[in-house]
């Protein structure tokens, strides 16, 4: 059993046919503890109102889990990436606290989230990079080759300044239920396996 943050995106109110939603019902039916917290006002949201929300999942997820040596998996989609790198980056996380795996799906360019001025994250690179890797054991970057969110690539613009291969789908836009990322089997297998295919549809 793994326990499971789940963190959607800008505009994600969670629907039905998205896959961090389907993921977070076949983990569950697995037996995982998995925290899906519902962000609030998704379509003009604050760094102060999310964080506040992260955080106290995170505490609740680590005080459920105890003294128990079970993974803590974090899963970002989108602005739910840049919501855990501002945390971790602005020295909020737990002390001591570093998730066993990471998966940041689709995160966007910072030039993509300019209208949400709290979200911005004012550190070098090389700040960045420290503070994710501080977070977490092993980091996973994924997304696709024509991301309208990042459009310099998700390898030159998220993976070489922060030091990550990232695993690229052809043709998967921003991996959202609107680019038919409903059913994700690859994801599921991934948090029982991270040696399976992530890629799998």
């Amino acid at each position: 059993m793994a326990y499971v943050l789940i963190n959607h995106g800008w505009t994600n109110q969670r629907p039905q046919d998205h896959w961090q939603r389907r993921l977070a019902i076949a983990l569950r039916r697995q037996g995982h503890q998995v925290f899906y917290p519902a962000y609030p006002n998704t379509m003009e949201p604050t760094f102060e109102d999310w964080s506040w929300l992260l955080l106290n999942e995170l505490y609740i997820l680590l005080e459920t889990r105890g003294d128990s040596t079970d993974e803590v998996i974090v899963i970002g989609h989108s602005l739910g990436n840049v919501l855990w790198l501002k945390t971790a980056t602005d020295g909020l996380l737990p002390a001591d606290f570093k998730a066993d795996r990471l998966l940041m799906v689709a995160p966007p360019e910072r030039t993509g989230i300019s209208a949400l001025p709290s979200f911005n994250v004012g550190s070098s690179d090389a700040e960045i990079a420290a503070a994710l890797a501080n977070s977490a054991k092993k980091v996973t970057l994924l997304g696709s080759d024509n991301d309208p969110w990042i459009p310099s690539g998700i390898q030159a613009a998220i993976g070489d300044p922060l030091g990550l291969e990232a695993i690229v789908i052809p043709g998967a836009a921003h991996l959202s239920n609107k680019d038919g990322w409903g059913q994700w089997q690859g994801v599921i297998d991934w948090v029982n396996n991270p040696e399976a295919d992530i890629t799998k549809r």
